[in-house]
């Protein structure tokens, strides 16, 4: 019988952590394990909201106790996806021992973690997460190229979503300032945002960001008729 607990493994950080040491070990030289762990501990810290809910240091523990529950052959705890990626992350055997060195090797990146995008450009699968609602809304309402105009395609995801708007918008908004930051602070950084959304130039999102204030604004005002 499937346990609820097992969502901790096959749904949780440490189950992205593994991911990330599989997709290297399985990129033949392409990726560095250290630089997607780097990649991996700036996703959080750039995040109140993930580092609220789940700091470095509890990542790290659930590394540990994974460790543990498999030296006390009490690994029926942990569902079978999550066992079998163990295995081909430690090769099939000291899997306990790998586990524990990972913890630790996530600890000690954690210690010297750079943000500067100069240092470690921004990855795909970053991109994807930091963007995700701008590669939405490109999908959605840029890419059909079924508007004549930018402003029309913003008009329609507005309209989509008014008068609960906000929640959309709020998070749309808050992405496109920061793709917006990237892309004056750094030409290079701008051409790896420009993969996942390739509508997004600086002058795009000043407009994107311009319309929603405006609607939020206008539309939104405690005294509007």
């Amino acid at each position: 019988m499937q346990s609820f607990t097992w969502s901790v493994f096959d749904r949780g950080p440490i189950n992205r952590i593994l991911d990330v040491v599989v997709s290297c070990q399985e990129s033949h030289g392409k990726y560095e394990l250290d630089d997607e762990l780097v990649r991996f501990l700036r996703l959080i810290r750039w995040s109140n909201e993930a580092e609220w809910v789940c700091p470095v240091t509890t990542v790290t523990a659930l590394l540990d106790l994974a460790a543990e529950l498999w030296s006390a052959e009490m690994t029926g705890l942990m569902p079978p996806s999550f066992k079998e990626k163990v295995d081909r992350a430690s090769g099939g055997s000291g899997q306990a021992e790998y586990l524990s060195t990972l913890a630790g090797v996530v600890r000690a990146a954690d210690q010297g973690v750079s943000a500067e995008l100069a240092e470690l450009p921004l990855s795909q699968w970053e991109l994807e997460v930091h963007f995700r609602r701008l590669r939405g809304f490109y999908a959605i309402w840029e890419d059909p190229g079924g508007y004549d105009t930018f402003e029309e395609s913003v008009a329609a995801a507005i309209d989509s979503e008014h008068p609960f708007c906000a929640e959309y918008l709020g998070p749309l908004s808050a992405e496109a300032q920061r793709a917006l930051v990237i892309h004056l602070q750094s030409p290079e950084a701008a051409t790896d945002t420009a993969r996942i959304t390739p509508w997004a130039n600086a002058e795009e999102l000043t407009r994107l960001l311009s319309i929603i204030n405006d609607h939020m604004r206008d539309a939104h005002r405690l005294d509007r008729p």
